[in-house]
């Protein structure tokens, strides 16, 4: 009865599947392949149906059923034929039909005629009795099998593969060879359960739609493949299969026949060993995996944290040229490319070359029409073998490929700033002749954010190098940065005093104040502390001051703005950065204050009604550490008075400790707050500064950012 129950679980886990591959799979070749799931779906429901018969009702209705169960085994191996034969987009001719036809008709004539009782019994199982054909004592049953179960796959899948040289789309002939190799898996299965039938329980022979069902799901892998493997990935695959599921596999095989003798004289023993015996080959092979993954590289591909790491390193010292090449230095020692060549927007709608490892100046048009489609489905990262599988990339496809062939690239990476594309970084074919993989994919998803940021660096150096402004030297790529920290709109209001300062302790930093004008009477002011020091923290701030314009043109909604930062730094920027600071909406109508607190280390306001100092920042979140922040941050308001104040400050001002390791503290900067009241808010915020320098002894160690705002009037 146990072996029943399995076949029903097995044919509705394959009736799932099919409702599931019915509503994915419009290639041509998918109406065999369904088909076939469908045809292993009623057999697998049969077997059930058989067993039962066989055990508790009679031996006609068991015979009936058991022929019926064949034929459909007929159906499955007929339509696995026709699906080899029409792979991948060939069409349905007269002679497939009418050779299907035959061997259907031929199915039928030996089962209806030739097969004398098939029946089931717990000593042996499923058996089938046949007439002879009286050539050297062979059974019709013998045919059968011969026909449908060895031949005609067989041959059919010798058909497809002898194809798989003339297919042009290497990813078909790639599927072809591992559909083939998913048959030899099938044909192993099929000798291990004859094996278990005679050495362990005879009525093994029962649960054959498992092995339709394994392979069903191989095939279905092998046609979802959609980028092309090398063979040392293949290999190290494998082997690493190899040692995880086949060993295992054969040892409890090994054990399980010999404590299977215990089911019949002591089952709770017998459960007892099997159980012990599945946690002790789980628990060996999962410490000898790592052993072996440790000691030798299985996958010799697995570059993902290494890579990562030089990333992160990426020094942005220097001039484009000298960034780029650092960048393709780390791009070809971990990938083992030809070439990378690296193209950034200078003019409307042109890119061209910063940098190139094999010594080509070119330019790429950038034509909406190519990377609207790349933009709306979301996909900076194309590699040419995309072009045949990925249906988003259709509409395309015939420009894409004109694109990478002109450039012999055989990968491309869109870098973009929101709808916009300013650059590109094309890589060509691996040295060795080696495909682009999806494990190639991933890694280049996972760390888009590290390309985004060079290519952003690398577009507005350049930017800045055509007007002159800079040359091959740090110091002025700081310029740069600190030209981008400073444009900012200034505002000039009578009712308004605001002064600000900011200072990096090595010369670049991530902190920075920004104030965007929305109309004469309503800014916005970011207050903000990228994580990281030098050079990358400051690239990191000039990208997010950028994004914040950029995403104001798109929203008036003062919180979705703040989401929408926060998002663009977890996926955008480099991983682990993050933001800590304050976003706030000034009205000055009526001389309101909105904000939002995204980790400000300390906010402070003075009421001149009640002449004391207070800080108000309360619970803030940083953004860049969760997906979504929207339930997080909530918008708080401030009215001010005449006479009333608001003082932002980082925690390079509050954290900073003297050579006694005493820290300057929120309780200074409160008291000069109010010892200096009646002085312009620019000159507050330069009397704190140098009450810190005089408390540290003139050693600034960390990045200070100050930002005072006085209400004149109202």
């Amino acid at each position: 009865m146990a072996f029943s129950i399995l076949n029903i679980i097995n044919g509705i886990a394959l009736f799932l599947l099919f409702i599931y591959v019915d509503s994915r799979m419009k290639e041509s070749h998918s109406k065999q392949y369904i088909s076939m799931i469908a045809m292993a779906t009623v057999v697998s429901f049969l077997y059930a149906l058989t067993i039962i018969l066989g055990l508790f009702v009679n031996d006609t209705l068991t015979h009936f059923f058991g022929i019926i169960t064949m034929f459909f085994v007929s159906l499955f191996s007929i339509r696995f034929a026709l699906f080899c034969f029409l792979y991948p987009n060939r069409k349905l001719k007269f002679y497939h039909i009418f050779v299907g036809v035959v061997l259907v008709l031929f199915s039928a004539y030996i089962l209806l005629t030739q097969f004398e009782t098939v029946g089931l019994a717990n000593d042996v199982g499923l058996y089938i009795e046949s007439n002879e054909i009286g050539i050297d004592d062979f059974t019709w049953l013998y045919i059968f099998k011969l026909i449908f179960i060895w031949i005609l796959p067989a041959f059919s899948l010798l058909t497809l593969f002898m194809r798989a040289d003339a297919l042009k789309n290497k990813i078909h002939t790639q599927q072809i060879f591992a559909i083939t190799l998913s048959y030899l898996s099938v044909i192993l299965l099929y000798k291990l359960t004859d094996v278990a039938t005679e050495y362990i329980s005879p009525m093994f022979n029962t649960i054959i739609p498992y092995i339709f069902t394994v392979f069903i799901i191989q095939i279905y892998g092998a046609l979802k493949i959609s980028l092309l493997y090398d063979f040392k990935s293949l290999f190290s695959i494998a082997l690493r299969n190899f040692y995880t599921y086949v060993i295992p596999a054969i040892v409890m095989g090994i054990v399980l026949m010999y404590i299977f003798p215990l089911r019949k004289e002591n089952f709770s023993m017998f459960i007892v060993l099997f159980a012990l015996s599945v946690f002790v080959v789980m628990f060996v092979s999962y410490y000898v995996i790592r052993f072996l993954t440790n000691k030798i590289k299985f996958h010799q591909s697995d570059y993902a944290i290494e890579f990562e790491k030089d990333l992160a390193k990426l020094d942005y010292d220097g001039t484009p040229v000298q960034i780029s090449e650092k960048l393709a230095k780390i791009l070809q020692s971990h990938l083992d490319i030809s070439s990378v060549e690296v193209l950034i927007e200078f003019d409307e709608n042109e890119l061209t070359t910063v940098y190139s490892t094999i010594n080509r100046n070119t330019k790429i048009h950038s034509d909406p029409n190519l990377f609207d489609v790349i933009l709306n489905n979301n996909h900076p990262v194309i590699f040419k073998n995309h072009l045949n599988t990925h249906h988003a990339l259709a509409p395309i496809k015939k420009e894409l490929a004109k694109v990478l062939d002109d450039n012999f690239a055989e990968a491309m990476i869109v870098l973009k700033e929101g709808r916009k594309v300013f650059g590109v970084i094309l890589l060509g074919p691996k040295k060795l002749g080696n495909a682009f993989t999806d494990y190639d994919y991933t890694v280049f998803q996972n760390f888009y954010s590290y390309f985004f940021v060079c290519g952003y660096y690398l577009k507005n150096i350049v930017k800045e190098s055509v007007v002159g402004t800079v040359n091959r030297e740090l110091k002025f790529s700081g310029q740069i940065i600190r030209s981008i920290q400073e444009n900012i709109d200034q505002i000039e209001n009578p009712k308004i005093d605001i002064g600000y300062i900011s200072k990096s302790a090595r010369n670049l930093g991530g902190e920075f104040v920004d104030f965007i004008r929305l109309s004469d009477e309503r800014y916005i002011m970011v207050f903000g502390d990228l994580s990281g020091k030098g050079i990358n923290a400051s690239m990191s701030m000039v990208i997010i001051k950028s994004i914040v314009r950029t995403f104001l043109a798109e929203t008036r909604d003062f919180k979705v703005l703040v989401q929408k930062v926060n998002e663009f730094i977890r996926f955008n920027l480099p991983k682990g950065t993050f933001f800590a600071g304050m976003f706030a909406l000034m009205d000055f109508t009526d001389n309101t204050v909105y904000y939002i607190n995204c980790g400000i280390p300390a906010f402070f306001m003075y009421n001149q009604q009640y002449n004391n100092v207070i800080e108000i920042q309360g619970e803030g979140r940083v953004l860049g550490f969760v997906k979504s922040i929207e339930k997080l941050i909530r918008v708080k308001k401030i009215k001010l008075n005449p006479g009333d104040m608001l003082l932002a400050c980082s925690d390079g001002l509050i954290d900073s400790v003297s050579m006694r390791g005493e820290p300057f503290g929120k309780a200074r900067v409160q008291t000069t707050i109010l010892e200096n009241l009646n002085y312009p808010a620019e000159k507050m915020t330069n009397f704190l500064y140098n009450d810190l320098l005089d408390f540290t002894s003139k050693e600034q160690e960390d990045d200070v950012t100050i930002v005072a705002i006085k209400c004149r009037s109202k």
